[in-house]
């Protein structure tokens, strides 16, 4: 077995002393200045749902219940990638804890602004499809 070669300083000459521990937790960064400006950016914006279907939602809802409804069956479409689904007063006041009246007045007023169309079945769910034209009030 040979010997490793090494320069002529023997060992010492492999490492060059800084100083510093290579060990040490290094200072963290400063953190990058933000933008004072800000940006509005168009309607192909998400937040859940299509900025223009949320601007929509907001502007013909009186009460946080209906708006949870227009945005709660909005992901149920995305959910189901359908343009058709289907909510039960009963899964809705499980999982939401809003009541049929709300669920109903809401439906109506994103029927009549043209985003859904709503078929109602006797004792069956609400069957509601999304028209996909631009929500624009």
């Amino acid at each position: 077995m040979s010997t490793p070669r090494t320069n002529s300083g023997g060992f010492s000459d492999l490492f060059h002393d800084d100083g510093t521990d290579p060990l040490d937790d290094k200072p963290s960064p400063t953190p990058k200045k933000r933008s004072k400006r800000v940006r509005v950016a168009g309607d192909s914006r998400f937040i859940g749902c299509p900025f223009s279907y949320f601007k929509l939602a907001v502007s013909i809802m009186h009460s946080a219940h209906e708006l949870a409804v227009a945005l709660y069956i909005y992901r149920l479409r995305m959910v189901h990638r359908s343009k058709t689904v289907t909510l039960s007063n009963e899964r809705l006041g499980a999982e939401l804890e809003i009541n049929r009246s709300a669920k109903y007045s809401a439906l109506r007023k994103l029927s009549d602004a043209k985003a859904i169309r709503v078929r109602r079945r006797s004792g069956q769910a609400t069957v509601i499809t999304f028209t996909d034209r631009k929500h624009v009030r």
